[in-house]
């Protein structure tokens, strides 16, 4: 937190409340909806390289392509992820980046398959047992979970479909009693950069707000930023993306430098840590700011920075963890931009002002399809009106200030020739006051 006396001419680097003593002594409108994470996941269970979308509301909903609950623990730490992520977002979308081969087993002419490749498969077990009534009961287990169960059946051909093995071997082949047969020889396959650049490929079709981005390899890193850049500048996509210790001067991305330690001592790393900054980053709206956000069951930070370095991280354009009155928070919600050049000035650094820009060219993609208005006087009037309704939200909403309703939305008339029409918009964002400057006279 920073604090202490202020320079009216230089100000400061840290948000915090700073004190001088002197002596006096002489909607109609459509609005994207935001908190969508999209979250590249090294899983040992599941389709591969699909997109599968988790909700707050329902996060165990994709059991059967994950393999894990989203309460337990996973040997590549996937689950950990959403459940960092859930502490704020209400969708995570995860990508399974590679394979891997299925695990098997073969119950006396019975040939059972894991429905997905991977070691995850190595742990379901089937049990066949003599149904008193006629015919087998035969059950599956993961680990001790029963996924799945079915009674009474007495040939392979009468074994129904279902979520986690496949059945394979002569349908009139009887099935016989077994106590407890594991599948095994499941295997992962290491993903691969190739994989990752997949992935960036691949996401450019889904709809989301902030990319966590786990990797620290400084090759996948430049992807990450051409691919973030391309969907900003050229597709339209307002989508922002959150990677560990990435000095990538850019606006949309978010650099994450240290980390947490959480309630049950799990160490929350950089890389960790980019889980719940993206979901910050993706739930905040375009009047709220991150800064000194608390992270929910965090008790310490991990890589803890004193003062000198946290002026020295946020220079650099990085996000930094801080404790603040025994409390873990987020210090400054800036991304990545250090070069203040035209057209970005230092303004664009603050993670609220760039979602402010993001929403409202959204607002303006959502309300103004090719093809609604008449590229005329009257289709210009209608334009006009509704993109003053547009600037009205924003302003009464908070997000924008200085509104000048008569000159803030205007079509270029001269211009607007054929199927091309050319609108000047105006606005001014609406920044937190992260830096409070107070002077207090003596008497």
């Amino acid at each position: 937190m920073g604090a202490g006396t202020f320079n009216k001419q230089t100000g400061k680097v840290r948000p915090g409340t700073y004190v001088n003593y002197e002596t006096a002594r002489q909607d109609l409108l459509k609005a994207s909806e935001r908190g969508t994470v999209l979250l590249p996941l090294t899983l040992n269970w599941g389709p591969v390289k699909e997109f599968i979308t988790l909700t707050n509301g329902n996060p165990d909903g994709e059991f059967a392509r994950l393999g894990y609950s989203v309460y337990e623990d996973d040997p590549n730490g996937s689950t950990l992820f959403i459940r960092e992520i859930f502490k704020l977002a209400s969708k995570v979308i995860f990508y399974r980046l590679t394979g891997g081969v299925a695990a098997t087993a073969s119950i006396s002419g019975l040939s059972v398959t894991a429905k997905y490749p991977g070691t995850r498969g190595n742990a379901i077990r089937i049990v066949i047992e003599s149904n008193p009534l006629g015919g087998m009961n035969i059950k599956a287990y993961l680990d001790t979970k029963l996924i799945h169960e079915q009674e009474g059946v007495s040939t392979i051909a009468e074994l129904a479909e279902n979520d986690f093995v496949v059945w394979g071997g002569d349908g009139a082949t009887e099935l016989s009693a077994s106590a407890g047969t594991n599948l095994s020889g499941g295997t992962d396959t290491e993903k691969t950069n190739s994989d990752i650049t997949q992935f960036l490929d691949d996401s450019e079709v889904i709809a989301f707000n902030t990319m966590c981005f786990p990797f620290e390899d400084t090759t996948l890193q430049t992807a990450l930023k051409t691919k973030i850049s391309y969907f900003r500048e050229n597709v339209g996509k307002k989508v922002s993306a959150v990677a560990p210790l990435f000095e990538a001067n850019y606006d949309g991305i978010i650099s994450v430098c240290n980390g947490v330690l959480l309630a049950d001592e799990t160490k929350v790393d950089p890389v960790k840590a980019c889980a719940w900054v993206s979901a910050a980053d993706a739930s905040a709206g375009n009047t709220t700011s991150n800064t000194y956000v608390e992270y929910d069951g965090a008790t310490d930070v991990f890589n803890k920075k004193n003062n000198e370095q946290t002026i020295e991280a946020i220079n650099k354009g990085q996000f930094v963890f801080s404790v603040v009155n025994n409390k873990v928070v987020a210090e400054y919600d800036i991304n990545t931009l250090v070069d203040f050049t035209p057209p970005k000035s230092k303004d664009y650094r603050k993670n609220r002002v760039r979602r402010v820009l993001d929403t409202f060219d959204e607002s303006l993609q959502l309300n103004f399809p090719p093809n609604k208005f008449a590229n005329s006087p009257e289709g210009w009037d209608l334009m006009e009106s509704l993109g003053k309704q547009i600037i009205i939200s924003f302003r009464d909403a908070g997000a924008i200030k200085d509104v000048d309703l008569d000159n803030d939305f205007l079509v270029s008339r001269p211009e607007s020739i054929g199927d091309e029409t050319y609108i000047n918009i105006g606005i001014s964002p609406v920044d937190s006051a992260e830096k409070l400057y107070f002077t207090v006279r003596t008497r």
